[in-house]
């Protein structure tokens, strides 16, 4: 039997797209952020998910701690301070590995601004080995855009 170059080349592309169809996408490394209701209007309580089985069980990225704000995105108006929401130890026993909470939006003067847009961000810390091999806390993350509903009740700082 007699395998031609380009025949094997095309065999191995065929199985590097099935491999890399059944991985994360590089998106994904940080961990796919879901909350309950992307429309908030202060007070309400929402609930925050994080999958991180693409950060750990993809690309190696085991959490020590998530963080979580509201912020507006780069570029919106930079008048508004990010909102610290939470800040958490991964358990890393959790199995499925995801992060849950509920959280209530609160009541900010920002809020009052019609149209401004907003996103909640997630920070992932993690562990990496330093160019000696000491540990080193590294951070990356992602957001999920949401709208905040204003009212005249936003107004309370």
């Amino acid at each position: 039997m007699h395998i031609s170059l380009h025949s094997s080349l095309t065999v191995l592309a065929a199985i590097a797209s099935l491999v890399s169809a059944q991985g994360c996408a590089e998106a994904q490394r940080f961990g796919i952020l879901q909350m309950s209701s992307l429309t908030l209007s202060p007070g309400q309580t929402f609930t925050v998910t994080v999958n991180l089985t693409c950060a750990i069980e993809w690309f190696g990225i085991v959490p020590t701690y998530l963080d979580y704000h509201i912020e507006v995105p780069v570029g919106n108006n930079g008048h508004e301070p990010p909102i610290y929401i939470a800040r958490r130890t991964y358990n890393q026993s959790a199995s499925p590995p995801v992060d849950t909470f509920a959280a209530t939006l609160p009541y900010w003067s920002w809020f009052t601004f019609p149209g401004a847009q907003y996103q909640l961000v997630l920070d992932n810390s993690y562990m990496v080995a330093g160019t000696n091999g000491s540990p080193v806390m590294v951070v990356g993350g992602t957001s999920q855009p949401i709208n905040i509903a204003t009212s005249s009740a936003s107004s309370g700082l």
